[in-house]
């Protein structure tokens, strides 16, 4: 059964190569995921509770990614697309 814990090289909190990259911009992998997406035009639409994570989605025109670090992310595509629908409803499409 295809689960995301079964798919550790997916986990891009994780990435020692997104790590490093965060850490050398200042900012979270969070942060640097996003700013990936909106730096390449991609919209994004963040979801967060928690007033910290609300703060860094905001400081993402605070920082900009430069051409090395934008294809260093472009280098880990796997091909595989990290959108989990209805991940907390009833319906789990990994079952």
């Amino acid at each position: 059964m295809l689960r995301e814990e079964n798919l550790p090289e997916f986990n891009l909190l994780d990435n020692p190569i997104l790590k490093q990259i965060a850490e050398r911009n200042e900012v979270s992998v969070g942060q640097l995921l996003l700013k990936f997406q909106v730096q390449r035009g991609v919209v994004a639409i963040p979801k967060s509770v928690n007033p910290d994570r609300l703060k860094q989605n905001i400081d993402l025109f605070s920082f900009t990614l430069s051409d090395e670090d934008m294809n260093s992310i472009y280098l880990l595509d796997r091909n595989f697309h990290y959108i989990m629908p209805l991940r907390f409803g009833k319906y789990n499409p990994f079952d």
